[in-house]
């Protein structure tokens, strides 16, 4: 049963995965939003541990809150635009507007308590 179990998991983790933005349909992606952006690289061992922790988050996070995702790497200028020199950085977006930038990895329950307070839904 624990078998049966583990491998559900990890299917429904699975159908999480983060929509990629480029500079293309980032601003339409993210108007009229709370949005935060996951800006990452695929080389970055932390940003791989924060993907898992974005996914568990996924599962507790408010409804209107939405997470995407910037790979630094191919899309340069977006990621010049919002300052990011440190891996991994999460910028917290509202109505397409940046409000606060976090770098490194956070757990599922500090990124439910940050979205809360960032988007000022307590």
């Amino acid at each position: 049963m624990k078998k049966i179990l583990i491998l559900f998991l990890f299917s429904v983790v699975s159908l999480f995965a983060f929509e990629e933005l480029t500079t293309d349909n980032f601003e339409t992606k993210i108007k009229n939003k709370n949005a935060i952006i996951d800006f990452h690289a695929v080389w970055c061992p932390p940003c791989k541990v924060l993907n898992t922790k974005l996914q568990e988050f996924e599962i507790i996070k408010p409804d209107n809150v939405e997470i995407f995702k910037v790979n630094i790497d191919e899309q340069l200028a977006l990621a010049k635009k919002y300052k990011i020199t440190k891996l991994p950085s999460l910028v917290y977006f509202k109505d397409g507007k940046a409000l606060k930038t976090i770098v490194g990895i956070q757990s599922p329950d500090e990124l439910l308590k940050s979205s809360r307070k960032i988007f000022d839904l307590e």
